[in-house]
């Protein structure tokens, strides 16, 4: 998206590409999965940091990938067995382009699903883009991995973002953690960077 002039998500507003990234399954970072019979847990997808293994080691994370100071990439899905252990989706990408006041009192968010059923990993978070004038607000900006399942599946890893303000007097939170789960999954990459 690109704006002239100013652009303000209220709060209770949001701008949000949650679980839009890669299926259960899928992605360059994928979680993998393990299946006994009766014991089915999912490693977490990958991207800006690693996916968690599920409760066993034959359930491996995903491996990181994409750039830190550009990113774009969608997030991967986590460990997913058909209807057992359902992996998260990766989260999406968002990039906002505002000339004027990018003022953030709601969400932006690109967050990893959560895994579901016996042992679904999670998914990774996405990407956020943004170059805006001043970044003003309370709010909260988010590439958060999602949690694996029921205590045996992977956390997702989190996302990638990179914040370009002419003047940063943003005073909410920024972060890209990965989500719980039999493991927790690695924290992604927030990158910063005010002009000059």
């Amino acid at each position: 998206l690109t704006a002239s002039g100013n652009v303000t998500i209220q709060s209770g507003g949001s701008l949000l590409a949650d679980s839009a990234g890669y299926a259960a399954g899928a992605g360059i970072g994928y979680g993998s999965s393990y299946n006994d019979g009766s014991y089915r847990p999912c490693g977490g997808g990958g991207y800006g940091g690693s996916g968690a293994n599920g409760a066993s080691a034959n359930a491996g994370g995903g491996m990181a990938y994409g750039k830190q100071i550009s990113p774009s990439d969608y997030g991967s899905g986590g460990g997913n067995i058909s209807t057992f252990s359902i992996g998260g989706s990766g989260g999406g990408a968002i990039r906002l382009n505002v000339s004027g006041i990018l003022q953030v009192d709601g969400r932006i968010s690109a967050n990893g699903g959560n895994g579901s059923g016996s042992g679904g990993g999670g998914g990774s978070g996405g990407s956020i883009w943004l170059t805006t004038g001043i970044l003003i607000g309370s709010g909260a900006i988010t590439a958060k991995g999602g949690n694996g399942a029921d205590s045996i599946g992977g956390g997702g890893g989190g996302g990638r973002m990179a914040i370009y303000p002419a003047a940063n007097l943003f005073g909410g939170a920024i972060s890209a953690y990965g989500g719980g789960g039999a493991n927790w999954g690695g924290a992604g990459t927030v990158f910063l960077q005010p002009t000059g």
